[in-house]
């Protein structure tokens, strides 16, 4: 979604409770900050690190990834 110009983190962060929640699991969080003040963000641009940890069953996944939204082209 980022990729094809999508700037609003509430967007993404709700696009991606629809594709977990499905897979009989439980969000803890999803977060979409700052990657250096790690500070949520109202707008994304530069970088940017989205951050989740989701329960299946009795364990608990944790996974992050930076994202530089000014750097990704457009489709």
């Amino acid at each position: 979604m980022i990729n094809s110009g999508e700037k609003n983190p509430k967007k993404i962060i709700q696009a991606m409770k629809e594709m977990i929640t499905p897979l009989s699991s439980r969000i803890d969080y999803i977060s979409i900050v700052d990657s250096e003040s790690l500070r949520e963000v109202k707008n994304i641009s530069g970088k940017v690190l989205i951050a989740l940890a989701v329960w299946f069953g009795k364990t608990r996944l944790i996974d992050n990834i930076v994202v530089n939204a000014d750097t990704l082209t457009k489709r």
